[in-house]
């Protein structure tokens, strides 16, 4: 298997070499290794896998508890890959899991064996698996996720634009029912750190140390959040903690204690149709692999677009959770009463 890697590696490295710097070495790298015969996805799953079939069969052949075995690769962004030697019998999995990297020569620095603590392969067409961990492991999460039926491309693309960078971490827009009218559910807060991010490229200017508290001045906070909704200032002010004789915001980043979960989904857009009035709806469902579940909660994403790429959030329903879901890895923020409760009133 090392020895099949790095011959393969081998094949690939005059293609690696002239693509290695380009923002598609990840998708080059993926269709050159389906030239080889296997079958090949991104560690993200946010490229169609190709050669989706030979792990299609596979997944069929070991639920019916027939012998079988397959090879599949995770391209990294950087063009390397963790590859995956599966082999079903009587309904178990078993693994084996290598990695390359490229250097002035590709190189195998991982290797490891494992029989799967359980496994699934959903309706949808994903595989998960649950790599075996020893009483008292506080590492990271065992599970995997592999999306092998494909995702049609405006699905794919309408996910890049509008939903994966608003994403589950620490806010709850695609959680919640709300609309331009009645947005009160949402968190603010919340939303001002994450199309912070979006918006810039890095966090907010704030340190969230113990007990912070930061006067963000109001153009600030309202020009963030009206470059993706429509509120108007006042909505703004009525749903965060606004300080009029100074023109600024009471900012508290959030701490341990309200963090929430670092292992939560990531948005997949399944659904998606242009409505007469210039809006799109998007069927939003979220991928936990923690939890091995394709759809721990599907949502309507309703969105505006506008000129040179801009777009406005509208609202958004939630239409159904997993019932297998009974705790979600969204924390909502400490009130101002829990806040002063934790840190003390200033």
């Amino acid at each position: 298997r090392k020895e099949d890697s790095l011959r393969l590696a081998e094949r690939l490295k005059d293609l690696y070499e002239q693509e290695k710097d380009t923002e598609t070495i990840q998708e080059t790298i993926i269709r050159a290794i389906g030239e080889q015969g296997y079958a090949a996805v991104d560690t993200d799953n946010q490229i169609n896998m190709v050669n989706y079939s030979q792990m299609e069969t596979f997944c069929q052949q070991a639920e019916e508890g027939k012998k079988a075995k397959a090879t599949l690769f995770c391209v990294t962004k950087e063009g390397g890959w963790i590859r995956y030697d599966l082999e079903a019998e009587q309904g178990g999995l078993k693994a084996a899991v290598s990695s390359l990297q490229w250097g002035e020569k590709p190189k195998i620095n991982y290797y490891n064996e494992f029989e799967t603590n359980s496994w699934e392969y959903t309706q949808k067409g994903y595989l998960f698996l649950e790599e075996a961990r020893p009483a008292g492991y506080d590492g990271p999460p065992g599970q995997k996720a592999f999306r092998v039926k494909p995702l049609n491309s405006v699905c794919r693309k309408a996910c890049r634009v509008y939903v994966t960078p608003i994403g589950y971490d620490r806010n709850n827009l695609l959680i919640t029912d709300w609309n331009e009218k009645e947005p009160e559910k949402l968190d603010f807060y919340d939303l001002y750190e994450r199309l912070f991010y979006v918006k810039f490229g890095e966090p907010v200017p704030y340190e969230a140390s113990w007990g912070a508290e930061y006067q963000v001045p109001e153009q600030e906070v309202e020009e963030v959040l009206q470059n993706y909704f429509s509120f108007h200032t006042a909505t703004i002010r009525e749903n965060m903690m606004y300080q009029p004789e100074s023109g600024t915001f009471l900012y508290r980043p959030r701490g341990l204690k309200d963090g929430g979960s670092p292992y939560g989904p990531y948005p997949e857009v399944t659904g998606y149709e242009k409505l007469d009035d210039g809006t799109i709806r998007l069927t939003v469902e979220a991928v936990w692999t923690w939890k091995m579940l394709d759809c721990a909660v599907k949502s309507e994403l309703i969105v505006r677009p506008g000129q040179e790429g801009s777009f406005d959030y509208v609202s958004c329903r939630v239409l159904s959770w997993d019932e297998r879901v009974t705790n979600s890895w969204y924390k909502p923020r400490f009130t101002k009463e829990e806040w002063e409760a934790y840190y003390g009133k200033k």
